[in-house]
């Protein structure tokens, strides 16, 4: 008899459904994973797993079934649960130190010596043994995700329930909390349900369910699974970086990250689902706009900039470039000061040395800043939007912020929104729009004042692989229609392809500033760029 039986489960929201009877087993020890795009209810499922929501059917753990959260009650002390979204279990005044003291208590965790050793191992694999005073609301997103993390799993929970747990979270520690993971289930038998956005963690589970529009569309083993990938014309493109494919069928066009030489993966499997249901995302357009062609060549310079929080150096002597109508990707760990670089670029925090050069002007005072700030796009980690206002509302007064009059401002949300595919959304409130359209909308707000420059800090954490592929897309559409110049932050490590350059920080310093293709030609043994990320970090990838 297996650990944990879910059967005939459905979930309902108002009047759609989420979940339609979604059935499926697990064993002691087994890591299961939930993969599909935004929406298509993935969390609706775990929600009502973790029996946090109500729903129809039933869930049996060990010999315990239960058919709402009320029953479910009784086998709580056994769930590990970690909702969607960035440090939503955390409190912004709590020091790590002191969300570890709550967590412990509030769980009734006996303090012994094998916790002591077991939490310091937690501590070490997030790595925030170093921050244990550190306040959340000055923690970056990754590791704000990674506190979550360990508090989730502090008093070793035997059915662990974790939503999208590695988003925003870089290679490197992906790499170890798989290891936690990978060591719960060998050592604790724990069982594990895990929906995640990175396609390359389905290698790592016992079991994966496919979800498309509230059904499990396929299930089985990342090898079986595989295995059921349809033949597709794949059509190579001839590009810099050699590793771009043009997924194409007779209404539908786009590039998918894919390296030439492996087989296809689980993207496309996304992929042709969706070709054959027609549910793309509504193809972009992006009109031209040739005002911006004279631009210097160089729009950036940063030179030696550095930045110093008390003890803590998060940036030392940065030097960088960014270039007229180029896609620079900023890369690095949790921590390495991605971040925070971006944060002087804006001018959000001031510069504690070096020199700032943004449109051939030395940035030197607020004055500086002002002049500037409306050549300037932004999109912060976390969409920084207001969700009491509609999609249009929040519109019309980021307009305001720029002092564009209100008939001008109308006609640009018109346009925007039929462009970027989210004008039937104008009237929902951003908190409830799928990730792909809130990222979508997102950049239309910071498209909206006609920048020549923008930097995106992680647009696409937490957003499925479809939406992933389109909104490149349209970065590309940007900066061949706009000639606008992109700063972009990411920890899709595939992401990288992408971009005409990549520099890499870490610790706060640039260890690497080159091409793709340049990048591969250092690192010939590298798979995938994720493979050179890690060879930067001195990490062997696991293989597993």
């Amino acid at each position: 008899m297996a650990t944990l039986s879910i059967r005939d489960l459905k979930v309902e929201h108002k009047k759609k459904t989420a979940i339609h009877k979604l059935n499926f087993e697990a064993n002691t020890g087994d890591i299961i994973g939930f993969i599909g795009a935004d929406g298509a209810g993935k969390s609706s499922a775990l929600n009502a797993i973790a029996g946090v929501i109500d729903f129809s059917g039933s869930i049996t753990y060990k010999d315990t079934t239960f058919t709402s959260p009320k029953e479910s009650e009784k086998i709580k002390v056994n769930i590990g649960y970690m909702p969607q979204g960035i440090g939503l279990v955390l409190y912004n005044t709590l020091s790590v130190q002191e969300h570890l003291n709550f967590f412990t208590d509030i769980k009734n965790i006996k303090i012994d010596k094998d916790f002591i050793d077991y939490k310091e191992h937690l501590l070490v694999m997030a790595g925030l043994e170093k921050f244990l005073e550190r306040r959340v609301e000055n923690l970056s997103g990754g590791m704000m995700q990674k506190l979550s993390l360990v508090c989730t799993m502090l008093h070793r929970p035997s059915l662990l329930i974790l939503d999208e747990p590695t988003t925003g979270v870089d290679p490197l520690s992906r790499l170890e909390l798989w290891k936690i993971l990978k060591q719960n289930s060998q050592d604790f038998g724990t069982i594990s349900i895990i929906s995640t956005a990175y396609m390359q963690e389905a290698s790592k589970m016992d079991q994966i369910l496919l979800f498309d529009n509230g059904e499990v569309i396929a299930k089985g083993n990342n090898k079986e699974l595989l295995a059921l990938v349809e033949p597709f014309v794949y059509e190579k493109v001839e590009d810099d970086s050699d590793s771009i494919i043009t997924v194409l069928d007779t209404t539908y066009s786009l590039k998918v990250l894919q390296t030439t030489h492996k087989k296809p993966t689980l993207e496309a499997l996304f992929f042709t689902n969706a070709l054959k249901k027609n549910t793309l995302l509504p193809k972009l357009e992006i009109s031209k706009n040739h005002t911006n062609q004279n631009m210097d060549s160089v729009v950036m310079r940063a030179s030696k900039l550095t930045k110093v929080f008390g003890n803590f150096v998060a940036n030392k002597d940065i030097d960088l470039e960014l270039r007229r109508g180029e896609i620079l990707g900023l890369l690095g760990a949790n921590g390495a000061g991605k971040t925070t670089f971006i944060k002087m670029l804006l001018g959000l925090i001031p510069i504690d040395s070096g020199e700032l050069f943004l449109l051939n002007k030395n940035i030197k005072n607020i004055e500086d800043r002002i002049e500037l700030k409306e050549k300037i796009g932004y999109v912060s980690q976390h969409f920084a939007l207001y969700n009491d206002m509609s999609v249009k509302e929040n519109m019309l007064f980021f307009s305001s912020m720029h002092k564009i009059k209100r008939e001008t401002a109308l006609g640009l949300i018109e346009k925007y929104s039929k462009e970027l595919g989210f004008d039937k959304y104008l009237d929902d409130m951003p908190k409830d729009l799928p990730l792909g359209i809130n990222q979508r909308f997102s950049l239309s707000v910071a498209l909206l004042h006609d920048p020549v420059v923008l930097f995106l800090d992680e647009p696409t954490s937490g957003v499925d692989a479809i939406a992933r592929a389109q909104f490149w897309e349209l970065l590309d559409i940007l900066k061949k229609n706009r000639n606008i110049s992109i700063l972009i932050t990411t920890h899709y490590m595939s992401e990288a392809e992408y971009c005409d350059r990549v520099v890499l920080l870490k610790d706060g310093e640039k260890i690497a500033d080159d091409s793709v293709k340049e990048l591969y030609k250092k690192h010939p043994e590298a798979k995938d760029f994720e493979n050179i990320f890690l060879d930067y970090y001195k990490v062997v990838p696991d293989e597993t």
